[in-house]
């Protein structure tokens, strides 16, 4: 039995098709280990939204190689997501093959399994000779009959596994499940590199993401994600784009459901769930109904994460982002002014080309006026292929990048500590997701971490219902009540 590492970078979207390779490794009869050490199969499920997380993918391989010299032949490493252009084998198994070398040039999917047996993208000189393969993850079908080439023997599996979208995951926690609901971005925000990786929008039909959370509840799954870059637009692909925006004002004022929110509710009707979530989301896509979802279906938690990126207009025109600071407040209002206690979470680029210390200030400003519970913020570098590297040259130094960075953080702790201390002495249904050194991790319904130490008679998967005690920055302290 073949021994496999998995090491993923990035999203709740890079989780979730991590566990499809698990389920087609594991049925393909390939064992997990904790190490690469340990491993035959050394697997990179990678991010290229922002720069580091290449890095450490770069650093991780050649670290492989340099470590374990003697032996890194008897290593198969590959790589997956969103780094990965195109489907590839290295030079070295190609040896035998003829292949079509106009069709293999083509950056794009592959029409057929035969059109794998290529290596014309040189998207990594750095990593010449140290990877075996590199895998589209809407290919990953055919993961079995790449191996059983490489292997020269057969795994068993060549022709079992399904497209994509239809592909099962094993879940690594049963009490929560990560469905994904669509494929692709058409949003091309200049400074992204999703949409010429990922290509457009796909929707997985309402039956078949039901179908698939259905089964996850009866495997104990009491917590469900909708995941995908842009969840809002969810069918907006067969849906013409003025069509949609003439409409939206429809939905707005709740003459019509949009596809997402008549997604919600067939979800909200699953019995023995208690709580759906969904991530993420783009402000400019929002409706009225989706807002409204948060408070109409008893199933769904009172959190969003929606991206701001900057409060200048000026700034979010040049990322191409459609919507204004103004937009997003609105919500952000809307939201609290219903539930105090509504969590929300956002995401901002730290320096995009051209910013001013004017712009960043009023950014600044947005973190005082919309006090958010978490934001990941990004220092700003330029990805390649990105409609920003041909416009927009990133001229800001990354010492005033730093600094910058330091300052959301700080303000960041301070609108945490503040937003946390009003559940002090609260009483919240915890889900108990997953332990470690002796006390035990889960959220309440508006995202909050909250830990204890373990006891007995309760474990993971449990529900239980406590009393918040104490801050600890960025979680909480809590004690079981029953």
């Amino acid at each position: 039995m073949e021994k496999y590492f998995i090491q993923t970078f990035g999203c709740a979207m890079n989780q979730a098709d991590s566990e499809k390779i698990n389920m087609i490794l594991l049925q393909s009869w390939f064992f997990k280990v904790k190490t690469w050490q340990d491993a035959d199969l050394v697997i990179f499920n990678t991010c290229s939204v922002r720069q580091k997380w290449e890095d450490k993918v770069f650093w991780a391989i050649n670290d492989i190689a340099n470590t374990v010299i003697e032996s890194w032949k008897n290593k198969i490493v590959w790589i997956t997501w969103c780094m990965v252009r195109k489907t590839w084998i290295s030079s070295e198994y190609l040896s035998d093959y003829k292949r079509d070398k106009n069709k293999a040039k083509k950056i794009n999917l592959l029409d057929n399994k035969e059109w794998i047996f290529n290596n014309d993208d040189k998207l990594f000189p750095r990593l010449l000779g140290k990877l075996d393969f590199a895998l589209r993850i809407e290919e990953v079908k055919y993961l079995p009959f790449i191996l059983t080439h490489i292997l020269k023997e057969s795994i068993g599996a060549d022709n079992v596994f399904d497209d994509y979208l239809k592909s099962k995951q094993l879940r690594e926690n049963p009490s929560q499940a990560t469905i994904i609901i669509q494929t692709g971005c058409d949003n091309y925000c200049s400074y992204c590199i999703v949409p010429f990786t990922r290509w457009k929008e796909n929707s997985r039909s309402i039956e078949d993401i039901v179908s698939e959370a259905k089964d996850a509840v009866l495997k104990w799954a009491k917590e469900i994600t909708l995941v995908w870059q842009n969840v809002n637009s969810y069918w907006k692909q067969w849906i013409d784009r003025k069509y949609w925006n003439k409409e939206k004002s429809k939905w707005n004022e709740g003459i019509w459901k949009s596809p997402f929110r008549e997604l919600l509710e067939e979800v909200n009707k699953i019995e023995w769930l208690d709580r759906i979530r969904f991530t993420s989301s783009n402000p400019h896509d929002m409706t009225q109904d989706i807002l409204d979802a948060h408070f109409e279906l008893d199933k769904m938690c009172n959190y969003l994460h929606f991206a701001l990126q900057s409060w200048s207009n000026e700034m979010l025109k040049k990322m191409n982002r459609r919507h204004s600071y103004s937009d997003f407040k609105k919500m952000v209002d809307y939201l609290r002014n219903k539930d105090p206690e509504f969590s929300i979470s956002t995401d901002i680029i730290v320096w995009f080309s051209w910013e001013t210390e004017s712009m960043f200030n009023k950014t600044i400003k947005s973190f005082n006026e919309c006090e958010f519970d978490f934001a990941y913020n990004a220092r700003y570098s330029v990805r390649k292929g990105t409609i920003a590297e041909k416009l927009y040259p990133d001229n800001v130094s990354d010492t005033i990048k730093a600094e910058r960075w330091h300052t959301l953080n700080d303000l960041l702790l301070e609108s945490i500590t503040k937003r946390n201390q009003n559940m002090l002495c609260k009483i919240e249904k915890i889900l108990i997701s997953w332990e470690k050194d002796w006390e035990y991790f889960g959220r309440t319904r508006n995202f909050k971490e909250v830990f204890f130490k373990k006891v007995e008679n309760i474990k993971i998967w449990d529900i239980v219902e406590v009393r918040i005690d104490k801050l600890n920055k960025y979680n909480l302290k809590w004690t079981i009540i029953s």
